[in-house]
């Protein structure tokens, strides 16, 4: 792969990871409520996904990918479930002024978990790592350096765009500053996390 084809690939990626989607509303819904900090296992559980499906395109598995369509499926409807379980105690959480909601044990793997599995079941992420990306990258050529260069532009731009909406919507929380503004927010963080579940579980 020449240099053009590794910034052509970082645009691309840029383009469709910071699209908004479930995903992106996901992460926006749970910083709002938990804090950028406090959601970094579902970042984190984000960029895995999208690293394990850049392999799956790398290894030629698309047809493998395809034959697990029940497991993603599965994946599917438990990254909706726990995006409308943590909707529904966002929304019915007590108000703390200058505050996020308490951090559960547990809850950045669960987090983790949560963010792999929507990932991996996400079709505009497979759309794109097992039809876009073959479209315009011959990945049956690509040596094992240059494989190691493409995971490192997936986590770079991923990371940032995640990054940056999660420390945006976070920043929002702190413009609140009545026990009514509060509880508004949370119940809209709530709304937006149980819409993403619905939007995830119906795709």
């Amino acid at each position: 792969m020449s240099p053009a084809d590794f910034l052509l690939m970082a645009g691309a990626c840029l383009y469709f990871m910071a699209t908004p989607g479930p995903g992106i509303f996901a992460v926006v819904a749970r910083s709002l409520a938990l804090g950028w900090r406090r959601n970094l296992g579902f970042l984190a559980g984000m960029v895995v996904g999208d690293l394990v499906l850049l392999a799956l395109a790398l290894g030629g598995l698309a047809a493998v990918a395809h034959a697990f369509e029940e497991l993603f499926t599965l994946l599917r409807f438990a990254a909706a479930g726990y995006l409308i379980w943590l909707g529904i105690r966002t929304w019915r959480a007590p108000v703390t002024l200058g505050g996020h909601l308490p951090e559960a044990e547990g809850a950045q793997l669960r987090g983790f978990a949560s963010g792999l599995a929507l990932t991996l079941s996400n079709p505009k992420t497979i759309l794109f790592y097992m039809a876009f990306l073959p479209a315009f990258v011959d990945l049956t050529r690509v040596s094992a350096t240059e494989a190691m260069l493409m995971a490192g532009i997936v986590v770079g731009v991923l990371s940032t765009v995640l990054l940056t909406y999660a420390m945006a919507a976070s920043r929002t929380r702190h413009l609140f500053r009545s026990e009514r503004a509060m509880k508004a927010l949370n119940q809209g963080a709530g709304s937006l996390m149980i819409g993403a579940g619905v939007a995830v579980a119906a795709r």
